[in-house]
């Protein structure tokens, strides 16, 4: 009777753990994209691709560059997938490419310039989760 008792309590101590339902991705990157595309016209376009109670998942493609701003609730991990470019922050610009990861803590003003032809693919992870807009333009210069 014991050994019930503990799996019991066990069970119910144990915290889920959280899934992340990237069902959106596992056609590959390719695929989301292509079902996802990035209009002739548009700079940036983000795709939320999961969530949990903490934290929301997007990829984001740029073609251009985003307008300098901050968030003022949010604090963001950028790993960028595809393409290079610039991450400006506070402390000046960052040169990214396929690979590298960023932080950018709330509050921090910053942009992304890609630095190629084809547009930068990134999946960017907001914490908390994004539930409206956070985007403060900012005057960079």
């Amino acid at each position: 009777m014991p050994g019930v008792v503990l799996v019991a309590l066990a069970a119910a101590c144990a915290t889920p753990t959280p899934r992340v339902p990237f069902g959106a991705l596992d056609g590959g990157v390719d695929a989301f994209l292509a079902a996802h595309p990035l209009a002739a016209q548009q700079a940036i376009r983000a795709d939320e691709v999961g969530r949990t109670t903490t934290a929301s998942y997007h990829v984001v493609q740029v073609r251009g560059a985003e307008s300098p701003h901050r968030h003022a609730t949010h604090d963001l991990t950028v790993l960028v997938l595809r393409g290079a470019g610039t991450l400006t922050r506070d402390s000046g610009g960052v040169p990214l490419r396929a690979g590298d990861a960023a932080v950018v803590p709330r509050g921090a003003m910053h942009w992304f310039a890609n630095g190629g032809g084809e547009a930068a693919v990134a999946l960017v992870v907001f914490t908390p989760p994004l539930d409206a807009p956070d985007s403060v333009p900012v005057d960079a210069r």
